[in-house]
């Protein structure tokens, strides 16, 4: 069992929130929920404009993990949340769910770069 603490950490800059999430796998429910309640109190904390969220270390997100994402969504409505380093399983996830941007998509809750320097530059566009 992955340590509570240990699930995501932030740094907030000129108005964009980094999120680094620090798990392999998100596939249970107890996991999803707990980063979900991280995430938001990084957000509340740092009250950005927009979220960028580093999936790097993620190589698998179940269906109940994308719980901990769509909270985010809901705590930043109006902001813009970029998701990068997706590994291709988890990339593939987020397309069939429908959850990025792709070509037929243009509506999906979150953007895709493929680092973290690209997200940040993706929202200063």
């Amino acid at each position: 069992m992955t340590d509570a603490s240990m699930l995501c950490t932030g740094d907030a800059k000129d108005g964009v929130l980094i999120v680094a999430v620090l798990v392999e796998q998100i596939r249970e429910a107890q996991i999803a929920y707990e980063l979900r309640d991280q995430l938001i109190a990084l957000i509340q904390e740092a009250r950005p404009k927009d979220v960028v969220i580093d999936l790097g270390k993620a190589k698998f997100i179940g269906s109940i993990g994308f719980l901990a994402f769509l909270g985010v969504r809901r705590e930043l409505p109006n902001g813009r949340i970029v998701v990068c380093n997706l590994w291709q399983p988890v990339r593939d996830m987020f397309v069939v769910s429908r959850l990025i941007q792709t070509a037929s998509n243009q509506g999906a809750p979150f953007e895709v770069a493929e680092t973290k320097e690209a997200a940040l530059e993706r929202l200063k566009a």
